[in-house]
């Protein structure tokens, strides 16, 4: 890469740049995943909604039984 006034670039510089926008794409995507978290949430209250959904506890691990372990070995 060359600058204006045709100075070759550090290599460092580059990847500094590349650097700060991979941080600044990875908070841009934070926020629009927080934001549809919030849209998805308010969507919709209603009885035939809540059956459909199905709650999954954050705090425990996933079990599977033995059988289940065994058939994807």
């Amino acid at each position: 890469m060359k600058r204006r006034n045709n100075e070759k670039m550090n290599i460092n510089e580059v990847m500094a740049m590349f650097v700060a926008y991979m941080q600044q794409q990875i908070e841009y995507t934070e926020m629009k995943i927080k934001t549809l978290k919030e849209w998805e949430s308010d969507e919709c209250g209603c009885l035939d909604c809540e059956k459909n959904t199905i709650s999954i506890s954050e705090d425990d691990e996933p079990t599977y039984d033995l059988a289940f372990s065994k058939e994807w070995l």
